[in-house]
Protein backbone atom coordinates (compact mmCIF):
# COMPACT_ATOMS: atom_id res chain seq x y z
CA UNK A 1 0.00 0.00 0.00
CA UNK A 2 1.27 3.44 -0.88
CA UNK A 3 1.77 6.05 1.69
CA UNK A 4 0.43 8.79 0.88
CA UNK A 5 2.93 12.59 0.71
CA UNK A 6 2.70 14.15 3.90
CA UNK A 7 2.28 18.16 3.56
CA UNK A 8 6.10 18.89 4.26
CA UNK A 9 6.95 16.74 1.72
CA UNK A 10 4.83 18.39 -0.76
CA UNK A 11 5.56 21.39 0.24
CA UNK A 12 9.13 20.84 -0.53
CA UNK A 13 9.04 19.28 -3.85
CA UNK A 14 6.71 22.51 -4.83
CA UNK A 15 8.58 25.32 -3.24
CA UNK A 16 11.72 25.41 -6.07
CA UNK A 17 9.04 25.24 -8.90
CA UNK A 18 7.07 27.83 -7.40
CA UNK A 19 10.23 30.28 -6.97
CA UNK A 20 11.42 29.97 -10.22
CA UNK A 21 7.82 30.36 -12.13
CA UNK A 22 7.95 33.34 -9.83
CA UNK A 23 11.26 34.98 -10.98
CA UNK A 24 10.90 34.41 -14.49
CA UNK A 25 7.42 36.36 -14.35
CA UNK A 26 9.53 39.73 -12.83
CA UNK A 27 10.45 42.37 -15.43
CA UNK A 28 14.08 42.39 -15.50
CA UNK A 29 16.54 45.04 -13.49
CA UNK A 30 18.26 47.78 -14.59
CA UNK A 31 21.66 47.09 -15.29
CA UNK A 32 23.29 48.48 -11.81
CA UNK A 33 25.47 51.65 -12.01
CA UNK A 34 28.89 51.47 -11.41
CA UNK A 35 30.35 53.14 -8.76
CA UNK A 36 31.16 56.65 -9.05
CA UNK A 37 29.38 56.63 -12.46
CA UNK A 38 25.57 57.62 -10.51
CA UNK A 39 26.33 61.41 -10.30
CA UNK A 40 27.26 61.99 -13.49
CA UNK A 41 24.17 60.17 -14.75
CA UNK A 42 21.89 61.78 -12.20
CA UNK A 43 23.03 65.33 -13.80
CA UNK A 44 22.58 64.28 -17.14
CA UNK A 45 18.96 63.46 -16.42
CA UNK A 46 18.40 66.55 -14.28
CA UNK A 47 19.76 68.53 -18.21
CA UNK A 48 17.55 66.88 -19.42
CA UNK A 49 14.66 67.76 -17.49
CA UNK A 50 15.64 71.15 -17.50
CA UNK A 51 15.69 71.47 -21.45
CA UNK A 52 12.09 69.89 -22.03
CA UNK A 53 10.22 70.65 -19.12
CA UNK A 54 11.47 74.06 -17.32
CA UNK A 55 13.47 74.70 -13.65
CA UNK A 56 10.34 74.06 -12.15
CA UNK A 57 10.25 69.99 -13.38
CA UNK A 58 13.63 69.51 -12.10
CA UNK A 59 13.67 68.10 -8.67
CA UNK A 60 15.81 64.93 -6.93
CA UNK A 61 12.56 62.63 -7.10
CA UNK A 62 12.19 63.78 -10.89
CA UNK A 63 15.78 62.86 -11.74
CA UNK A 64 15.52 59.72 -9.85
CA UNK A 65 12.62 58.43 -11.95
CA UNK A 66 14.23 59.50 -14.85
CA UNK A 67 17.37 57.77 -14.38
CA UNK A 68 15.42 54.35 -13.20
CA UNK A 69 16.92 54.59 -9.59
CA UNK A 70 14.99 54.47 -6.29
CA UNK A 71 13.95 57.81 -4.94
CA UNK A 72 16.82 58.42 -1.83
CA UNK A 73 19.38 57.48 -4.23
CA UNK A 74 20.54 60.57 -5.22
CA UNK A 75 20.75 62.04 -2.06
CA UNK A 76 23.98 60.29 -1.96
CA UNK A 77 25.30 62.73 -4.28
CA UNK A 78 23.49 65.77 -3.76
CA UNK A 79 21.74 67.10 -0.12
CA UNK A 80 18.93 69.04 -1.54
CA UNK A 81 17.87 70.12 -4.06
CA UNK A 82 19.88 73.54 -4.77
CA UNK A 83 23.36 71.35 -4.84
CA UNK A 84 21.35 69.41 -7.92
CA UNK A 85 20.98 72.24 -9.28
CA UNK A 86 24.75 74.16 -8.90
CA UNK A 87 25.73 70.79 -10.36
CA UNK A 88 23.84 71.60 -13.64
CA UNK A 89 24.28 74.43 -13.93
CA UNK A 90 28.14 73.64 -13.74
CA UNK A 91 27.47 71.25 -17.14
CA UNK A 92 25.81 74.80 -18.39
CA UNK A 93 29.13 76.70 -18.01
CA UNK A 94 30.99 74.16 -19.10
CA UNK A 95 29.34 74.21 -22.25
CA UNK A 96 29.38 77.97 -22.35
CA UNK A 97 33.03 78.51 -21.89
CA UNK A 98 33.96 75.87 -24.26
CA UNK A 99 31.97 77.47 -26.98
CA UNK A 100 33.79 80.81 -25.76
CA UNK A 101 37.19 78.95 -26.32
CA UNK A 102 36.44 78.15 -29.94
CA UNK A 103 35.29 81.50 -30.93
CA UNK A 104 38.31 83.16 -29.04
CA UNK A 105 40.72 81.38 -31.78
CA UNK A 106 40.86 83.57 -34.42
CA UNK A 107 44.21 84.91 -35.13
CA UNK A 108 43.12 88.41 -34.85
CA UNK A 109 42.31 89.51 -31.45
CA UNK A 110 39.59 92.10 -33.00
CA UNK A 111 37.89 89.19 -34.68
CA UNK A 112 38.41 86.50 -31.77
CA UNK A 113 36.85 89.33 -29.08
CA UNK A 114 33.41 89.68 -31.71
CA UNK A 115 33.13 86.38 -31.90
CA UNK A 116 33.21 85.29 -28.39
CA UNK A 117 30.37 87.75 -27.85
CA UNK A 118 28.44 86.36 -30.73
CA UNK A 119 28.84 83.12 -28.93
CA UNK A 120 28.05 84.30 -25.58
CA UNK A 121 24.63 85.25 -27.01
CA UNK A 122 23.98 82.59 -29.15
CA UNK A 123 24.53 79.79 -26.20
CA UNK A 124 21.96 81.41 -24.23
CA UNK A 125 19.59 82.15 -27.04
CA UNK A 126 20.31 78.17 -27.86
CA UNK A 127 19.87 76.75 -24.65
CA UNK A 128 17.49 79.19 -22.70
CA UNK A 129 16.09 76.87 -20.00
CA UNK A 130 19.63 76.47 -19.11
CA UNK A 131 21.20 79.52 -19.21
CA UNK A 132 17.75 80.86 -17.21
CA UNK A 133 19.51 78.21 -14.08
CA UNK A 134 22.78 79.55 -14.81
CA UNK A 135 22.61 83.03 -13.32
CA UNK A 136 19.18 82.09 -11.15
CA UNK A 137 18.38 83.68 -8.04
CA UNK A 138 17.65 79.91 -6.59
CA UNK A 139 21.69 78.76 -6.96
CA UNK A 140 22.29 82.13 -4.57
CA UNK A 141 22.48 79.20 -1.77
CA UNK A 142 24.51 76.69 -3.35
CA UNK A 143 27.03 79.47 -4.83
CA UNK A 144 29.82 77.31 -2.75
CA UNK A 145 29.61 74.27 -4.84
CA UNK A 146 32.88 73.48 -6.00
CA UNK A 147 32.01 72.45 -9.67
CA UNK A 148 29.87 75.32 -9.88
CA UNK A 149 32.63 77.82 -8.93
CA UNK A 150 35.19 76.13 -11.28
CA UNK A 151 32.74 76.12 -14.57
CA UNK A 152 31.56 80.10 -13.78
CA UNK A 153 35.01 81.08 -13.14
CA UNK A 154 36.30 79.56 -16.63
CA UNK A 155 33.75 80.78 -18.17
CA UNK A 156 34.49 84.72 -17.21
CA UNK A 157 38.35 84.24 -17.32
CA UNK A 158 37.99 83.20 -20.64
CA UNK A 159 36.11 86.60 -21.74
CA UNK A 160 38.95 88.39 -19.48
CA UNK A 161 41.16 86.76 -21.30
CA UNK A 162 39.83 87.71 -24.62
CA UNK A 163 39.50 91.00 -23.29
CA UNK A 164 43.55 90.94 -22.59
CA UNK A 165 45.09 89.56 -25.97
CA UNK A 166 43.08 93.14 -27.39
CA UNK A 167 44.91 95.27 -25.19
CA UNK A 168 48.36 96.47 -25.08
CA UNK A 169 49.89 95.57 -21.89
CA UNK A 170 49.37 98.65 -20.25
CA UNK A 171 46.02 98.27 -20.65
CA UNK A 172 45.70 94.21 -18.93
CA UNK A 173 45.15 95.44 -15.32
CA UNK A 174 41.54 96.67 -16.35
CA UNK A 175 40.67 93.46 -17.83
CA UNK A 176 38.60 91.97 -15.64
CA UNK A 177 36.24 95.80 -14.78
CA UNK A 178 36.13 95.61 -18.48
CA UNK A 179 35.18 92.01 -18.80
CA UNK A 180 32.54 92.47 -16.07
CA UNK A 181 31.11 95.06 -18.41
CA UNK A 182 30.81 93.20 -21.07
CA UNK A 183 29.26 90.14 -19.48
CA UNK A 184 26.81 92.30 -17.76
CA UNK A 185 26.07 94.11 -21.72
CA UNK A 186 25.60 91.12 -22.78
CA UNK A 187 23.60 88.85 -20.25
CA UNK A 188 21.03 91.80 -20.31
CA UNK A 189 20.83 91.54 -24.43
CA UNK A 190 20.29 87.21 -24.09
CA UNK A 191 17.68 87.89 -21.73
CA UNK A 192 16.00 90.52 -22.75
CA UNK A 193 16.23 88.41 -26.73
CA UNK A 194 15.19 85.17 -24.74
CA UNK A 195 12.36 87.07 -23.14
CA UNK A 196 11.00 88.47 -26.29
CA UNK A 197 11.00 91.93 -24.59
CA UNK A 198 12.92 93.59 -27.57
CA UNK A 199 9.75 94.44 -29.96
CA UNK A 200 9.94 94.68 -33.91
CA UNK A 201 8.75 98.19 -33.23
CA UNK A 202 11.57 98.66 -31.36
CA UNK A 203 14.57 97.38 -33.51
CA UNK A 204 12.59 98.74 -36.67
CA UNK A 205 11.61 95.46 -37.76
CA UNK A 206 14.83 94.44 -38.02
CA UNK A 207 15.84 90.99 -37.21
CA UNK A 208 17.29 89.72 -33.92
CA UNK A 209 19.87 88.75 -34.87
CA UNK A 210 20.67 91.49 -36.08
CA UNK A 211 21.02 93.31 -32.73
CA UNK A 212 23.46 90.72 -31.76
CA UNK A 213 25.40 91.30 -34.86
CA UNK A 214 25.63 95.03 -34.23
CA UNK A 215 26.78 94.58 -30.67
CA UNK A 216 29.97 91.84 -31.37
CA UNK A 217 30.88 93.80 -34.30
CA UNK A 218 31.43 96.86 -31.90
CA UNK A 219 32.67 95.18 -29.00
CA UNK A 220 36.70 95.52 -30.16
CA UNK A 221 36.05 99.65 -29.70
CA UNK A 222 34.08 99.42 -27.07
CA UNK A 223 36.71 97.38 -24.92
CA UNK A 224 39.23 99.72 -25.68
CA UNK A 225 37.06 102.79 -24.70
CA UNK A 226 36.05 100.63 -21.60
CA UNK A 227 39.85 99.97 -20.64
CA UNK A 228 41.06 103.91 -21.33
CA UNK A 229 37.98 105.24 -18.70
CA UNK A 230 38.88 102.58 -16.34
CA UNK A 231 42.75 103.28 -16.11
CA UNK A 232 43.90 103.81 -12.98
CA UNK A 233 44.62 107.31 -12.24
CA UNK A 234 48.17 108.30 -13.28
CA UNK A 235 48.16 105.79 -16.29
CA UNK A 236 46.71 108.01 -18.61
CA UNK A 237 42.80 108.11 -19.62
CA UNK A 238 43.50 107.74 -23.38
CA UNK A 239 42.60 105.06 -26.00
CA UNK A 240 44.43 102.36 -25.98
Amino acid sequence: MLTPPTSNSMLSLSTPAIMTNWKACMPPSSPPYHHGDLRRVLVARAGEILETDGMDALSLRSVAARAGVSHNAPYRHFPDRTALLAATAALGFDDLADRLATAGEADDPGQAMSAVGLAYVRFALARPQMYRLMFSGDLLKGAGDPEYVRASTRAFDLLRTTVEQLLPVAGQTTSGPVASILWAEHHGLALLLIEKRIRPWMRSDRREDDLVHWVAATLPDRVRALSALAAPPGVGRRQA
